[in-house]
Formats: C-alpha cells, structure tokens, sequence
C-alpha cells in the first residue's frame, strides 16, 4: 500500500492551481496553514497566486511505487522508450549539456514553484479582454444589417479589436507577473545569474537603442539582473494610419505607446529565484515589505488546514475574476455594449429608443440572476483518505440551493461509475423572466421580420402564426400551473452505470462466457409533484401534435399531415412507471435494451433500458467506497462522484471476451494478455474522486478527495 496514497501525482498539484474561494474575519498577518512557504512573502497587493509545495515528494511516490515499477517492465512500455531514445539519437553529442538543463530544472521545480501577478494585472488583462469582447461583437451589427459576407465580418471583427485597443490604449499596460522557485541549493540560481549576467552585453550589441537599458541592481537587498524598456524607444511615430481610427485617435495612440514600460528582472532572495515582469519593478520592490497576501481576510478559511500535509494553495481576488468572468460586468456596460450595436443597425429614432429601453429592462432584470463575484482561495493536501481539495468562494448570488439534503443521492443504483447532481433555485422566477422577455421578443418579430417576409409569402406566414398563437399561450400556461410546480424540487443529475450485462448482444457476435456490460446512462429530474409532472408531459406532446396540425394546413405536399407523435406505450414497474416508444431495430440487438421515461415518487428519468430504471427508482444508500469518503448527509448544492472500480468492472469482460477471440499464436509471441492485465492493474491503483459543494458560514466550499491505492 503507499504509505501516503498515490493521488498526488503531478496532476493533483496542477489541479491545486485552479479552485474556489473564503471568510470574512479580520485576522492578523501569520501564516494561516503553518507551512512555510511563499505567502510569508507574497504581498498583499498581489491580484492571484498558486503555489505548488513538494513536488518532488510527490514525484518520488509515483516513481519508486509498484505500480510504476510494474509498468515499467512492460515489454511495451520498454520498446515505447527504446522509440524515443532513437528519436532523440541526435542530442547524444550534447549529452553533458542536456542532463545538465535537466538537473538544473529538476532543481527549479522539485520543491515549491510560485507564479503570482501584481495588483495591476487586472486592469492590464481587462484591456486585452474588452478588445477580444469587442471583436466577437462586431458580426451582430453587420447582421443586424442584414449583411452576412465572411470576409467582411472578419474585417470588422478585426477592425473592432483594434479600434477597442485604441480607445483603452491609456490602461495598456504590462501585467505584473512574478515567477519563484525555492532552491534546496543556493548556488544553482546564482551559477545561472552568472550564466545571464554574461550575456547583458548582447542586449545592447544586438540594438543600440537599448544601451542601458540592462544593468544589475539592488531591489530589496538583493542583487537582480534587469531590462527597462520604454515605448519610446521603437518606431511609433511611424504608424500612418490604422483603418477605422480617426486622426484624433490615432495621435493618442501613438503618445500612449509612447509612454508605455516594460521592465524584467531576475534574481535571488532568500533561497528563492526570482523572475519578474510588468511596467516597473513595483511589485518586485514589494515583497517581504509590509503585510504579506495571508492578511487578506479572505485567506481566513485556510487556518482550518493548519498542520496538514499541503502541497498547493491558490488565491485569486474578485477584480482577478472580474476581469476573467463575463458577469463581472455592470448592467450599464452591458447595455452601452448592446446600444452601439443597435446604434450601428441605423433603426429609425423612435424604434431605436424603444428598443433601447427594452434592453436597459432586459439586462437590468438579467443581472438580478448573475453571481456577485467574489474572491477565491484553496488548498490541496495529503490526507488519510487521499490527495484532498478544500476551495472556498466568496460569490454570492450564485444560481444553487444547499438548503437541505440531495435526495436524489439515493436513486444513483448504489455504486455507479460516475454521477452528479445539483440543486438549483428561483424555478419560478427564471421561467417568469424568459417568459416575459420571449414575449417581447416575438413582439419585434411580428414587427420587423413579418413585413420583410416575400410578398408572396406574407399572407401564409401571418396566418400560420396567427393560428399558432393559441397553442403557444396554452404551452405556457401548462409549464406555468404544471411543470414549474412539478420541478420546484430543482435538482438535476446525470448517471454513468454499467450493470446491464449479456452474454451475446448481437447475433453477428460470438457467445462469450462472461456477461458483457454496456455503458448505462441516466438523465434525472427530481420532481415534487409527479401527478402535475405527468399532465405537464402529456399537455406538451398535445400541444406539439397541435403545432404539427397547424402547419399541415400551409404544406401543399402534405408531408406534415401524417406526422404525429403518438402516446407512449406504457409499462408498470415496481416503483413507478415507464413510458417508452418499441424500436424495432432494437430486437437485433438485445431486448434488454429500451429507452424510456421513467416517473417515480420524487423523480423523473430517461433511461436506456428497464432494468436500470429499476435500478434508480429503488432507493439505494451509495455504496461506493470513495462516495462513503464524502458527508453525503449533510445539506449540499452539489455532489459528484467517479468510481475507477466500477469503471473497470465495465471495461474487464470485454478484456477478457477480446482475449477469447484472439488469434492462435498472438500471445504466445508477445504476451499480449500479461501485458494487458498489468495496464490495468495499474489502472486500477486509481480508485476515483468525490466532490461536495455546500456552504459554510455564508461561503461557497467544494470539497474534493482523489484516492490512489498503490498495487499489493
């Protein structure tokens, strides 16, 4: 067994770059986890942060495990690597130089590596990404105009990018980024300061402009190799024009490139290599002074996981996110955005300032569901039970419900190779919203797309939708009075089993000697209100029989005439019932396969056969070693589970069926099935993940365990 479970492969530290968010005390400046580390160090002012801790700790679990000695002793795994030695032959003649690059990085990244970006970072990357926004806008307008040419789409598409870059040019800036690795050994980084600092002279041999510009100077009692550069420095006033830029314009342009730094620097500081981008050398000047990022009262959560065995923590603050997320935009950008498309449209006066009301409406009640964003703050740790993530999100507004228990957690069938739910809210209120702005919405239709319909045309089209009308008012009041009520419950959730087995699903196979299982899956509703869900299905299957009637009078081939969707045939089961619709196709397959719609007490499901309906609907508690890791108990908004065991439960019939039919003499000349079984074996150290999502005094918190059991 490992001594400390295999699910911190690199991957597990990577995916400690990524996650959520924290509290809401004043805490004083200490390092919140008791590990040492970086956020002694990193300022406060800092925007985002990932560090990763023990790498090669985390390495060497993987490499001296028995699981990776077995691999390794493939015969396949050893000609792989005989392949690759002969397709990199040719570094064989700078072999010192190659192991010495590798021992070098070997060293930067073995124990702890920080990227970090400065409080400007933000801002500087909210440039960049209003004039990518802007640039996927520009195609509306042109088809508002009724103009759908490619090539002039892609014109205005770049045209907007650079016009967008124009107007921002004044908060063009460098984005401060910081990059560090802690040396066990000081002389590594100084032997490469010294490798660096004897090339500086090639920066000014290679453009004169640039004398000066790199030296070696003191930041924070340290020594550091750095560049300075300034816009000034190029050609910009050389730029005559740039299509869709006024003069105006492009004079500020030109003066805000002008005025636009850069400035790079790398060095040592304590034991860590240092190496540093952005405007100036602020940020750089920065750390170790003043209060370091673990004051910031969201890092408040991370004081839980004082002690254990961290091997990541990320950190990204709400204007980081808010420039990375599109709802972190106002509702009034959003609809200046919108504006100067219609603006560009040419709509006459009065539609336009119509239309523009309409939007101030539309965005002001859409922003009411958008999430208030909020910093973000994690930590990734070796425990007992496997590699674990606890992420803490400031967010609010967010569109889930962690209210109560997920009920649908008893109908996954026990021990499924991977599912999840979750539990949204505001049903009643979203359906209101579309229902109320889709009205509009065919409002403008009626208006403006109706009198560019062909002449000949006109009168049918309007006399179709005029006998439409009725169906659709009916529609809406069936999901209104039926389907909302029926779903209040709002959970929602998708089933990965594979316990359906056959010995032989086509006659066109061989019978095997194991049943063969197929890959289940399972779409489910919970419902609050099965009677109303059902009259809610079959008011829709009416109505859409009713729309189908209604064209048929306007098809002159009467194609239409005889389509109709039949009532499903119906099958009683021990929990609920199903309704399906007999594929003969099917019974050259298996019988056992039927897709169908299942309603029980608290769900509904779409299934690919009876007996996994069966399955669902009989309330089972989950079985699964790795979903038992998780408080499943407690009141979630979310819950996902992935069982490796069960996966290759699945998956090793049809190993062993391949292994039946395999030619004579195959195995015996390359040991196919020993091969085989081992690779997955190997798989099989991986026993899966399971995450929670709730919330914890007022923040969001996903928690996640990976478990990696070495082999025997």
């Amino acid at each position: 067994m490992f001594k400390r479970l295999l699910a911190m492969a690199f991957s597990a530290s990577l995916a400690g770059f990524l996650l959520f968010s924290p509290t809401s005390k004043s805490i004083a400046a200490e390092n919140l986890v008791k590990t040492e580390c970086a956020i002694d160090w990193i300022p406060k002012s800092t925007s985002a942060f990932g560090i990763m801790l023990k790498n090669k700790e985390q390495l060497d679990l993987v490499l001296k495990s028995k699981a990776f000695k077995k691999l390794s002793e493939l015969g396949a795994t050893k000609m792989a690597m005989e392949k690759f030695n002969e397709a990199f032959g040719g570094l064989e003649a700078n072999k010192d130089k190659v192991t010495k690059i590798l021992d070098i990085a070997g060293q930067l990244f073995s124990h702890e590596v920080v990227i970090a970006t400065g409080p400007n970072a933000p801002k500087s990357l909210g440039a960049l990404f209003g004039a990518l926004s802007a640039g996927q806008m520009a195609p509306f307008t042109l088809i508002m105009q009724g103009n759908f040419d490619q090539d002039a789409i892609s014109k205005a598409q770049g045209e907007s990018i650079i016009q967008a870059l124009v107007e921002s040019s004044g908060d063009l800036k460098a984005p401060e980024v910081l990059l560090a690795f802690k040396l066990k050994d000081k002389k590594t980084g100084e032997e490469i300061l010294k490798n660096l600092e004897d090339k500086l002279p090639m920066i000014e041999a290679a453009e004169p402009k640039l004398k000066g510009a790199a030296k070696k100077e003191k930041i924070s009692g340290s020594d550091f190799l750095t560049v300075k550069i300034k816009g000034s420095m190029f050609p910009v006033e050389q730029i005559d024009q740039i299509p869709g830029v006024e003069e105006g314009q492009l004079k500020k342009f030109k003066a805000d490139l002008a005025k636009l730094t850069f400035a790079a620097a790398i060095g040592m500081k304590d034991n860590y290599l240092i190496a540093t981008m952005g405007p100036d050398l602020a940020y750089l000047s920065s750390i170790g002074k003043g209060d370091p990022v673990a004051s910031i009262k969201e890092m408040a959560p991370l004081a839980k996981h004082a002690g254990k065995n961290i091997i990541g923590m990320q950190y990204y603050s709400k204007e980081f996110l808010e420039t990375a997320q599109s709802y972190g935009a106002n509702p009034e950008e959003a609809s200046n955005q919108v504006k100067e498309l219609i603006a560009g449209a040419n709509l006459p006066k009065d539609i336009s300032k119509r239309v523009e009301k309409d939007v101030d409406g539309l965005i002001k009640e859409a922003f009411e569901f958008a999430p208030k964003v909020g910093a973000r703050v994690g930590v990734t740790f070796l425990s007992d039970k496997g590699c674990e993530s606890a992420n803490y999100d400031f967010t609010s507004n967010m569109p889930f419900d962690s209210s109560k228990p997920l009920g649908l957690l008893q109908n996954f069938g026990g021990n499924p190779i991977f599912a999840t739910v979750l539990r949204g809210k505001d049903v009643e209120k979203t359906w209101n919203f579309f229902s109320k702005w889709g009205a509009v919405g065919y409002g403008y239709f009626t208006e403006f797309a109706i009198p560019n319909v062909p002449p000949d045309q006109k009168e049918q089209v309007t006399a179709f939708l005029k006998k439409l009308e009725p169906t659709i008012a009916k529609l809406a009041k069936i999901t209104s009075s039926d389907f909302i009520p029926a779903t209040k419950d709002a959970q929602i959730a998708f089933v990965l089993d594979g316990k359906l087995g056959s010995k032989q699903w086509s006659a066109m196979l061989p019978k095997s000697k194991k049943d063969l299982f197929v890959p289940e899956p399972a779409f489910i509703l919970g419902i609050s209100d099965a009677a109303k869900f059902g009259a809610a299905i079959k008011g829709y299957r009416e109505g859409i029989n009713q729309i189908i009637k209604d064209a048929a009078g306007f098809d002159p081939t009467g194609t239409l005439a005889a389509i109709k969707i039949p009532a499903p045939e119906e099958k009683a089961l021990k929990e609920g019932k199903a309704y399906y619709y007999p594929i003969p196709m099917l019974e050259d397959i298996a019988k056992k396969l039927q897709p169908s719609a299942v309603v029980g007490s608290n769900f509904s499901a779409i299934t690919l056969s009876f007996e996994h309906a069966e399955r669902l609907l009989n309330k089972t508690p989950l079985t699964s070693d790795v979903a038992k890791l998780a408080s499943i108990e407690k009141n979630l908004a979310g819950f996902c589970v992935f069982d490796n065991t069960a996966l290759l439960g699945m998956i090793n019939p049809w190993v062993e069926f391949g292994f039946e039919m395999m030619p004579p003499g195959i195995d015996e000349a390359f040991g196919v099935k020993k091969q085989v079984k081992t690779f997955f074996e190997v798989l099989g150290t991986c026993k899966g993940t399971v995450c929670t999502t709730f919330m914890e005094d007022g923040v969001w918190v996903n928690h996640s365990i990976s478990v990696w059991k070495d082999l025997e």
